[in-house]
């Protein structure tokens, strides 16, 4: 395994400032960030069709959910010993129940945090009116 491809939900904020964080990370594998659902995902995984986390590895392999949330931290030099705790049959119910509970209501997270998606941000950035620049032709 070489790389990790990590299909992320663009429009939700959580998500965006997931992807952030994974970025500014060292990692032992390079994560590439994807978004779910762009041209990009369909044309590199067109049979994965989730609305969860998704990795996948360049070897074929594929985590949803919880699972790829471990493999995210077992890429990541900081975190891998919390994955393969996390992992363990007497942690995963925890970490299977902390992530179902933060995937569902990541929605109200994004908000009550202040986190926006990009999508939100390239909206509110279309609404700014910028006056023309100046021309100065001497």
């Amino acid at each position: 395994m070489r790389c990790l491809y990590v299909l992320y939900d663009p429009a939700c904020g959580l998500c965006t400032y997931i992807r952030g964080w994974l970025q500014r990370q060292n990692a032992y594998l390079p994560l590439r960030l994807v978004a779910a659902g762009s041209p990009e995902a369909r044309q590199m995984f067109p049979t994965l069709g989730t609305h969860e986390l998704a990795v996948v590895a360049d070897t074929g392999q594929a985590w949803i959910g919880d699972h790829a949330w471990i493999m995210c931290l077992w890429a990541l030099r900081d975190y891998r010993v919390w994955s393969i705790r996390l992992a363990r049959p007497s942690l995963l119910p925890f970490a299977r129940q902390a992530f179902a509970s933060v995937s569902r209501n990541r929605d109200a997270l994004s908000q009550l945090l202040g986190l926006r998606s990009e999508s939100e941000v390239q909206d509110r950035l279309r609404e700014v009116m910028l006056p023309p620049c100046p021309v100065d032709l001497s």
